[in-house]
């Protein structure tokens, strides 16, 4: 009778709704890719349009709305967990799957968005570390790398920018005699947008070897809207032919594997920590709106700090132990 009697409630009320026969495909193509696709940010919508081609359309394109259920999604993504796919593919695909329904929901399609009511599978364990670079590596990679790659690694390094941030930068931007640069760009696959984020849109301090570095390249530029690192006809470089030519093939000989240009920024985060940086300011000079993505993913600890602080704590304990011992026998004396 209780379950009668919330059937019944909306029917009684005047609150029930038709329900919509539309496919997961034609709400798609037709209305979200159309309206809501193009209000995103253009790295995001490649990213979007990706995981549902390869993913959702597949396997919920010809369902209809109303007949994807909480359950289904559920058992979607566990099946797609086992399949052998990162925990944070599934989790991207969780996110794109629940604002397309969310939009549906909002337009009147479903009275519900299944997909807010799922769980992501349990994370598996990491055991395999970050790939950062250590200082003396750093020296080592960038006396590998050929320009402008070593130039882009390393200011990278120094400024901890995305690499997208660094390529997008413009010299209207960067101030030598302030020592400053501003980021108010990025750019993928060749289009220029606004930052990530709003956090994303920061003044970053220069050092004075990152000046040292801006000041050789910027000899031969005179105009102001000139990128810092461009090709021959003035355009943005490609990171992906940067990464495939000239620093895979550079670590690659070093043996440090698993480094991309992300890597970078995340040795800078991690070597801001070592130097007793406080997580505010990392947040800040990373540009990111949480302190809980700069505390989780971008510190990790440098070996030898690990070493000298273990190394620390048994000065403590056994030093003290035998500046004890020793006293007490100078007492007993």
């Amino acid at each position: 009778m209780e379950v009668l009697s919330k059937r019944l409630n909306p029917i009684n009320s005047g609150t029930q709704r038709p329900q919509s026969t539309r496919s997961y495909s034609d709400f798609i193509t037709k209305d979200w890719m159309p309206v809501v696709l193009p209000t995103l940010k253009y790295a995001t919508q490649k990213h979007y349009r990706y995981i549902l081609d390869i993913h959702l359309l597949p396997t919920f394109g010809s369902i209809r709305l109303t007949d994807i259920k909480r359950e289904c999604v559920q058992s979607f993504l566990a099946a797609k967990l086992n399949s052998g796919l990162a925990w944070k593919t599934v989790k991207h695909i969780r996110s794109v799957f629940g604002r397309t329904l969310a939009t549906a929901e909002d337009w009147g399609y479903i009275n519900q968005n299944p997909v807010s009511k799922t769980e992501l599978p349990r994370r598996p364990r990491n055991l395999s570390p970050r790939h950062v670079l250590q200082p003396h590596q750093v020296h080592l990679l960038t006396k590998e790398l050929s320009e402008p790659s070593r130039s882009i690694a390393l200011l990278l390094v120094l400024t901890g920018l995305r690499i997208g941030e660094l390529l997008a930068l413009r010299w209207k931007a960067v101030d030598l005699t302030a020592g400053t640069l501003r980021v108010i760009e990025t750019v993928y696959d060749g289009h220029f947008d606004t930052p990530k984020t709003d956090r994303s849109a920061r003044l970053i301090p220069l050092g004075a070897e990152a000046v040292a570095l801006l000041k050789r390249l910027s000899q031969d530029q005179v105009n102001a809207n000139s990128l810092v690192f461009a090709t021959r006809a003035g355009g943005p470089l490609s990171r992906h032919n940067l990464l495939r030519r000239h620093l895979k093939p550079a670590c690659k000989k070093l043996e440090l594997g698993g480094i991309t240009w992300h890597s970078l920024r995340h040795s800078h985060a991690t070597m801001l920590d070592a130097t007793g940086a406080p997580l505010g300011t990392v947040q800040a000079l990373l540009g990111h709106s949480s302190s809980e993505i700069t505390r989780e993913i971008y510190l990790h600890a440098i070996p030898d700090d690990q070493r000298k602080a273990v190394a620390g704590v048994e000065a403590l304990v056994f030093g003290l132990k035998r500046t004890q011992v020793a006293g007490a026998s100078q007492s007993g004396a």
